[in-house]
């Protein structure tokens, strides 16, 4: 029987110092030396289909990977991943089993794997920017991801779920340029929107990545450390992780972390045999030399099924690389084998957001049509959809799981639109985004009538699945009072009518 989860919408790891900035300085704190600074477990689709976990083990560059410690004398072998980049930092994998605990040797006990998860905790947009959010430091009560990690974690979920852009701080949108004796503002390609069509969102260049040689915006690890691997320390071990990719992580950004530390990709046969890394970063020509684009991954967990796309490059209001997701979509959807299939991504297929713009079609044209209150978003992912791939995953997918917008959303279509319900779970640490809508809204998205609320307040998303089979979906946040016109307080036990309740966070 295929459960969806509907919506009900009406009216001990190493301590290193925090990092102090205010006003947008660029002061950073170096970790203290630990012999293990993270360790945690994720899930990998298999070249043969199936679902497999890694682990992985963050040490300091000059000591020999860990060993997983098991009952007896049950010893498994960790090894290095390449370092293409040069992080200062070693990580180690090894493939882990399922349904049974192992230790890091001379670090944190690791999670157990469960074939069907029941309780499943979803974050996304959870780094913080000083500039925005005072310091950033593990006790800033503007940045709430230390507090949401421990909760999280004291939930006891069998499974993470993140949808996303982890690293901000790191991840500067720009640089200043003396052009002509005149300071230039210039932009690091973020798979973004030009003001024209012709711009194609960035994909015909100048291509610019603070990664390119010499840069000293470069990616680097204490970045990644203080913005994720330190404060979400206890969640990193108390459950498996499936990581999506958000735009902080392209190959211009924070890619080079991202594929080190947190790709499924891996040199292991049951990686792929080939972990993934971005390409050169040198010259400003067009974009798709510079990116790595990654295949969907359908992991198969028990009756569920969860489609992790790559949106990181995929642009919100123009339409650039429909081709290459349409074909992605398309593989995926013949992957599915369970009853039940949700579809995760860091940037929404259908989302409404701040006010009102120019919308675009397929073809990159200005498109006409009645006027709506709202943006929305995302036109590449939408184009791509249109159909063989929409006819192949629309019917098969029973709810979206997203972030990129920095607040809560909750988005569901009138029938018969076959569109699943989104969730956007965007409000795990970043600053919030105040604008337009707050509160209900009801508009056409992409041609078809939609409604749903938005709330800007940190949380996160618990899902739990009852002895029935069904979903039940409970925000996580600071402030419960603020939902009270969209959410009713979550009963106990969950109610059979109540797909989506509010409660407080610890």
């Amino acid at each position: 029987m295929r459960s969806r989860l509907s919506l009900i919408l009406c009216g001990g790891l190493a301590v290193a110092p925090a990092l102090l900035c205010l006003g947008g300085c660029s002061l950073w704190a170096e970790p203290a030396p630990a012999r293990v600074y993270a360790a945690y477990v994720l899930l990998a689709e298999t070249p043969a289909g199936s679902t497999a976990a890694f682990a992985r083990v963050i040490v300091d560059p000059g000591r020999e990977c860990p060993a997983l410690v098991g009952t007896g004398a049950e010893r498994t072998a960790t090894t290095p991943r390449r370092n293409p980049h040069g992080f200062t930092v070693k990580v180690c994998e090894a493939r882990y089993p399922f349904g049974r605990s192992l230790a890091v040797a001379g670090g944190p006990r690791l999670p157990v794997v469960v074939a069907a998860p029941s309780r499943i905790a979803v974050l996304g947009d959870s780094g913080c920017k000083p500039k925005d959010q005072t310091g950033c430091g593990l006790d800033d009560p503007q940045w709430p991801l230390p507090a949401i990690a421990r909760a999280a974690a004291a939930g006891r979920p069998d499974l993470v779920l993140h949808v996303g852009d982890y690293n901000y701080r790191g991840t500067p949108s720009g640089f200043t340029a003396t052009v002509d004796g005149q300071q230039v503002q210039r932009w690091y390609y973020d798979a973004g929107d030009g003001s024209t069509p012709a711009e194609k969102c960035g994909l015909p260049g100048p291509y610019l990545s603070q990664n390119s040689t010499g840069n000293p915006d470069a990616d680097r690890w204490e970045a990644w450390w203080l913005d994720f691997f330190q404060p979400a320390g206890d969640l990193l071990t108390a459950a498996p992780w499936v990581f999506a990719r958000g735009n902080h992580e392209t190959c211009s950004h924070g890619g080079p972390g991202w594929f080190y530390f947190l790709d499924a990709s891996s040199d292991l046969a049951e990686g792929g045999g080939r972990q993934l890394a971005c390409p050169p970063q040198d010259g400003e020509g067009p974009a798709l030399p510079h990116l790595q684009l990654v295949e969907p991954q359908v992991l198969h967990l028990g009756d569920l099924d969860l489609v992790s796309i790559d949106s990181a490059n995929a642009c919100d209001q123009l339409p650039g690389l429909t081709d290459v997701y349409q074909r992605q979509l398309t593989a995926a959807a013949r992957r599915l084998r369970g009853h039940t299939a949700w579809l995760v991504s860091h940037r929404p297929i259908w989302g409404v957001e701040d006010a009102a713009a120019t919308l675009y079609g397929c073809d990159g044209q200005p498109r006409s049509g009645p006027a709506v209150p709202y943006g929305e978003l995302n036109r590449t992912l939408q184009c791509a959809l249109r159909g063989e791939a929409g006819d192949a995953l629309l019917p098969r997918i029973d709810q979206i799981l997203t972030g990129h917008m920095h607040r809560f959303e909750a988005l569901s279509f009138a029938a018969p639109t076959r569109r699943p319900p989104t969730l956007v779970v965007g409000n795990s640490g970043v600053v919030e985004d105040t604008g337009p809508p707050t509160g209900a809204f009801a508009q056409s998205v992409d041609g078809a009538p939609a409604s749903g609320f938005s709330v800007g307040q940190f949380g996160y998303l618990e899902l739990t699945r009852d002895n029935h089979g069904t979903w039940h979906g409970a925000m996580v946040a600071r402030n419960p009072a603020d939902w009270s016109p969209f959410l009713a307080p979550c009963a106990t036990p969950p109610a059979a009518d109540q797909a989506l309740c509010v409660k407080p966070l610890p």
